[in-house]
C-alpha cells in the first residue's frame, strides 16, 4: 500500500453519493468497462437505470463510495453500486419461510489515480455494515475508525438484509478479504455454485414452427412470470432441510429482476427490444404450475458476447430437443455461435441430456477465475447458521 503516512485507512468513511461523486464513480467505471462505447452512452445506461426502470425505482439502485470523513463530500477514493431485491430466508432449525432483503453488489472501482491503497476493501467492508443488521454481523472493529451512520432521508432506502452477492471477475478470493470484521469473512465463492454450460448453436436450414404447445414470452410477461415462479421457489424453500444450515434466496418478483439482464442487455442493440424474452412449454396437465419456463437475453456484453440463458424451470431433459431448436433461430438472428447457460451443475440428467444433443458440443465446467463473474455470497445472519443462498443463475446477475 501507498498510503501518505500522515493519513491511516481509518480516516476514511463511507457514504451514498453525492451527484457530483456519483459521477467520478461512472467516469471511473467507464475507465474500466467502456467496451468501446462512447462516454454519452456509456453514462446514459445510469441514468436509464435510476430514471426508467423498475429495478432503479425508489432508491433500489444506490451508488456509494468511500470519502475523507473530514470532507465527504469531495473527491471519491472508491465507489461501487447496490441493488436492492426482495428475497426470502428460511432459518437453521426453523419451519418458517421470512421475507427479507437481498443486495447485489456491483461496479467496484477505484480511481487511476488511488489504486492499490486498499481504499475498494476498506469501502466494502463498511458497506457490510450499512447492509447487515448490527444485531447477527460483528461490530466495526475500532481501529477502522467510527461507525458510519445513513442519513435519515435515505435509511427507509437501505433495509436491513438477509444478505448480498458480488460477481468477481478478479478471481475467488479478493472479495472474500473484503471482510465483515477481522475474522468474518467478505463475499465467498463457492466451486459449487459457479459452473457452466457452453453449447454450440445450429443455424436452422429454414424457419421452424413452433410445436403447438410452445408460446414465446415477451417484457410485459414478466410480472406474471415473477409472481409464477416465485411461488415455486417459496413453496420448494419451505420443504427444504434446514437443521444443518439456514438457506436464502432471490424473489424473482422483485420488480425488474427477472428483466435487468435481457433489458439492460438490448439497450446497445435497439432493435432487439421487442424480440421474446423466453418460452414457455405448456403442460399436458393444463396446470400452469407444471410449465417448462426458459428465459434468456438475446445480447447483454457486460456478461459476455453469447446467447444466454438467464433461468430455467421445470425443464425437462425429453423437452430439450424442442427448446434448443426454438431457440437457434433467435439465437442465430442475433448472431450468436453459441448459448451459455449457468448454474446447471456439472453432472445430472439435464446436463447429460444437453452433452447428448448431436453437434452441440457441449462444455460443462466452473466458470473461469478472472472474467468468469465468479458468484460470491455474504451472509448477514448469525454465523453459526452457516446462510447459503440458492439458485445463482444469470437472472441474479448485476
Amino acid at each position: 500500500m501507498t498510503i501518505p503516512p500522515q493519513e491511516k485507512l481509518s480516516d476514511y468513511t463511507i457514504r451514498v453519493a453525492n451527484p457530483s461523486q456519483a459521477e467520478q464513480h461512472v467516469r471511473g467505471a467507464f475507465a474500466i468497462w467502456h467496451k468501446g462505447t462512447t462516454w454519452e452512452e456509456f453514462s446514459e445506461v445510469g441514468r436509464r437505470e435510476r430514471e426508467e426502470t423498475e429495478w432503479g425505482r425508489d432508491g433500489a439502485f444506490l451508488t456509494w463510495v468511500l470519502v475523507r470523513s473530514d470532507d465527504v463530500e469531495d473527491d471519491i477514493y472508491a465507489g461501487c453500486e447496490t441493488y436492492r431485491r426482495r428475497g426470502w430466508v428460511k432459518r437453521k432449525g426453523s419451519n418458517d419461510v421470512e421475507d427479507g432483503y437481498i443486495y447485489g453488489i456491483a461496479s467496484v472501482i477505484t480511481p487511476k489515480q488511488h489504486l492499490r491503497n486498499g481504499y475498494a476493501t476498506r469501502l466494502l467492508s463498511l458497506l457490510h455494515h450499512e447492509l447487515g443488521p448490527s444485531a447477527t454481523i460483528p461490530s466495526l472493529p475500532r481501529e477502522w475508525g467510527m461507525e458510519p451512520s445513513i442519513p435519515s432521508d435515505v435509511s427507509p432506502k437501505v433495509p436491513k438484509a438477509i444478505g448480498s452477492i458480488l460477481w468477481s471477475d478478479v478471481g475467488s478470493k479478493f472479495y472474500s478479504k473484503c471482510k465483515m470484521s477481522v475474522d468474518r469473512p467478505g463475499w465467498v465463492v463457492e466451486d459449487s455454485q459457479n459452473t457452466e454450460l457452453v453449447w454450440k448453436i445450429i443455424p436452422p436450414s429454414s424457419a421452424q414452427p413452433l410445436d403447438e404447445n410452445v408460446d414465446w414470452l415477451y417484457k410485459e410477461d414478466f410480472a406474471s412470470i415473477g409472481e409464477e415462479i416465485g411461488s415455486s421457489i417459496k413453496q420448494k424453500l419451505k420443504k427444504t432441510d434446514t437443521s444443518e444450515r439456514s438457506i436464502f434466496v432471490h424473489d424473482p418478483a422483485t420488480p425488474g429482476l427477472l428483466s435487468f439482464v435481457p433489458v439492460r442487455g438490448s439497450w446497445s442493440r435497439p432493435s432487439l427490444e421487442n424480440k421474446p424474452i423466453g418460452l414457455r412449454i405448456r403442460s399436458s396437465t393444463g396446470d400452469s404450475a407444471d410449465d417448462t419456463i426458459v428465459l434468456f437475453a438475446l445480447l447483454n456484453l457486460s456478461i459476455g458476447s453469447r446467447f444466454m440463458i438467464t433461468l430455467v424451470h421445470n425443464l425437462k431433459s425429453s423437452q430439450l430437443p424442442t427448446v434448443l431448436q426454438a431457440l437457434d433461430s433467435l439465437a442465430t438472428e442475433a448472431g450468436h455461435k453459441e448459448g451459455w447457460v449457468w448454474d446447471l451443475g456439472l453432472s445430472g440428467d439435464l446436463v447429460e441430456a444437453w452433452k447428448n444433443q448431436p453437434g452441440r458440443e457441449v462444455v460443462a465446467k466452473r466458470r473461469d477465475e478472472i472474467g468468469g463473474h465468479l458468484l460470491g455470497v455474504a451472509w448477514y445472519g448469525a454465523e453459526e447458521e452457516k446462510g447459503e443462498m440458492i439458485k445463482g443463475e444469470m437472472w441474479t446477475w448485476c
